[in-house]
């Protein structure tokens, strides 16, 4: 019980092992050399003083790593939340003002109270409506934007912002052509080069800390923010964060009641998305580690993770793909990673910010910008066009819309979550219904797949999917409409293989349809019906009042009773060929001959 409740409990003991604590250490320093600069920048990109991004990476992530139930899982400022952040309190407040970070602590409070409901009821399914084109048009578009956003800071120009996309760019070009600060452009495209040329000679390098150290002597000797007029960080705390229910200040009380909505629209989209990346990353943990993930217990501690944010001046946190594959190959195997990156962070705010006030912010810029230009991938969207295009479309079009509709997209995010559901309930009200007959090797397979020969007497139909109320009518309708094109038509066999549950409305839908059959004088077999299927429709007595002996275990069973009870001359003919088939074994033939033998008997 004490496991499951403290679980750093479960790890603790294993840190008696030299080895295990070596490893940790250093995982928990390398992060950390990640976490503080990376910390810093996605609070700018949040809209948020650069020590609230320390603030956030420094108890959040202790609290994440001491009661998470995927110990090596880096949790921290992610930037699809950053940005999500900005987007969510552009429009009501000035980015750095206290009402600014009162709002964002508000974001991270409600999120986490969010948290604690779907966790406490065992509702983590909810994460699923979500779908994965929805996330990756989302996640293209959120870069784009990321991008597009620290331009400014790359060409140190101030323009006019825009409520659409589109005219946010041209202010923004015109600004770039006419007040480009020349000193700030070669600080920024200089960072951006060294990240991407560092990365791609020394991948496993920390590029970041080295940019921030070779900045920061840069501008300290160049005197780049007196000599240059270039912009520096300046001006952080040398402290640790002091309590302060921020989301409860004055400031809340000065907001009209659409932008508490607005805030706490943004609040379950956020946790929604962050959640999302956070049991990606757990799943990532669980597949590597070969350790048990249970969700429901990782939305509770990520719960307490931006509950404890939130009871300072901070935001909200998430699961870190690349962090936590940095533990992996750093060898972590507990939370105390987590702890030693914390306790660095810590470490930084009281003893390192006068050295960190010196860093240009197009620095900051640049490291934003290559971090993000990873999260720019439309390869799954154009994967899917060929898979299901009706996912491509819903990605597609999230992508466009949040492009389009930024800043304001947060009843957006929930279209794209409804479409999504649509075209779920679609594909559910639209089963395959798959016509099979005999393939050479003794298997029954899809006539138009296989180029196969059906019978003008027999037509064998595969339901691909659950019969429920909502596809009863198409199937219904779907059979009987290709029956009535088939004068000669006999026998019609229902294979049931796919089908794992059915309604009472699927079973009246079969009564209907077996009593039109019957009227066209057409015989109608089930086949491979399961178990609970069967008992469904033993209720409804449609076994009682059509299939009695008629329900049957396969295909081939069927079809040899229709060769015993058939008065007339049936069609087997399809049997023996094979339509663009003319390379077949003796080997094969040899079966096929014998399983129509069989049938004859």
């Amino acid at each position: 019980m004490f496991y499951k409740y403290l679980p750093f409990l479960q790890w603790i003991n294993e840190l008696k092992d030299k080895n295990i604590l070596r490893k940790d250490i250093f995982a928990g320093l390398s992060v950390s050399f990640i976490l503080i600069p990376q910390s810093m920048a996605y609070a700018q990109l949040a809209g948020l003083p650069v020590e609230v991004g320390l603030y956030t990476a420094f108890i959040p992530v202790i609290v994440a790593a001491l009661f998470g139930s995927s110990p090596q899982m880096s949790t921290w400022p992610v930037t699809i939340v950053s940005l999500m952040t900005a987007t969510a309190l552009a429009p009501i407040a000035s980015s750095w003002s206290e009402g600014y970070i009162a709002y964002a602590s508000f974001i991270a409070f409600f999120t986490s109270l969010f948290y604690l409901l779907i966790g406490s009821l065992r509702l983590w399914v909810i994460v699923d409506f979500l779908s994965h084109p929805v996330i990756v048009g989302f996640t293209n578009a959120a870069a784009i934007l990321t991008i597009s956003s620290q331009l400014s800071k790359i060409f140190w120009v101030s323009y006019e912002k825009s409520w659409t996309y589109v005219h946010w760019l041209i202010n923004l070009f015109w600004e770039i052509l006419s007040s480009t600060h020349l000193p700030t452009l070669i600080c920024g495209v200089s960072s951006i080069l060294f990240l991407i040329i560092i990365w791609r000679i020394f991948p496993k390098t920390p590029k970041v800390l080295f940019l921030i150290i070779l900045s920061i002597t840069f501008s300290y000797y160049l005197w780049y923010n007196a000599n240059f007029w270039g912009s520096i960080i300046k001006n952080i705390p040398s402290e640790l964060p002091g309590f302060s229910l921020n989301f409860l200040s004055v400031w809340m009380a000065t907001l009209w009641f659409y932008d508490i909505f607005r805030l706490w629209l943004f609040s379950i989209i956020i946790g929604l998305i962050g959640f999302t990346e956070s049991i990606s990353v757990a799943k990532f943990v669980s597949y590597t580690t070969k350790k048990p993930l249970s969700p429901n217990r990782e939305l509770i501690w990520q719960w307490l993770a931006n509950l404890s944010s939130s009871l300072f001046w901070w935001y909200w946190v998430a699961g870190s793909f690349s962090k936590t594959a940095v533990n992996l190959k750093a060898g972590a195997s507990t939370g105390l990673t987590g702890v030693i990156t914390g306790l660095m962070v810590g470490f930084t705010l009281l003893f390192l910010t006068p050295f960190l006030e010196y860093l240009p912010t197009a620095t900051l810029a640049a490291i934003i910008i290559v971090a993000v230009t990873h999260m720019i991938r439309f390869k799954p969207l154009n994967q899917a066009w060929k898979i299901e295009k009706h996912d491509a479309i819903i990605g597609y079009i999230t992508f466009l819309s949040t492009l389009a509709f930024s800043p304001n997209i947060e009843v957006w995010v929930l279209v794209w979550v409804v479409l999504s559901l649509v075209f779920f309930i679609y594909r559910s009200m639209r089963p395959k219904i798959i016509e099979l007959w005999l393939y050479k090797d003794g298997t029954y397979r899809d006539i138009d797949l296989f180029w196969l020969k059906s019978s003008k007497d027999i037509w064998v139909y595969r339901l691909d999917g659950n019969l429920f109320f909502a596809n009863s009518w198409y199937i219904e309708s779907k059979i009987f409409n290709h029956i009535l094109e088939e004068k000669e038509l006999s026998y019609i066999i229902l294979d049931f293989e796919w089908v794992n549950n059915i309604d009472s409305s699927a079973a009246e839908m079969l009564n209907n349809l077996v009593t039109r059959m019957k009227e066209e004088n057409i015989k109608v077999y089930v086949t491979w019906i399961r178990a609970k299927v069967f008992q469904k429709l033993t209720v409804s007595k449609f076994i009682k009042n059509f299939w009695e002996k008629r329900v049957l275990l396969s295909i081939s069973d069927a079809i040899s009773k229709i060769k015993k009870k058939s008065n007339k001359k049936t069609d087997f003919s399809s049997l023996l060929g094979y339509e663009k088939d003319k390379k077949k074994s003796p080997e094969l033939e040899k079966k096929v001959i014998k399983k129509i033998e069989k049938i004859s008997d």
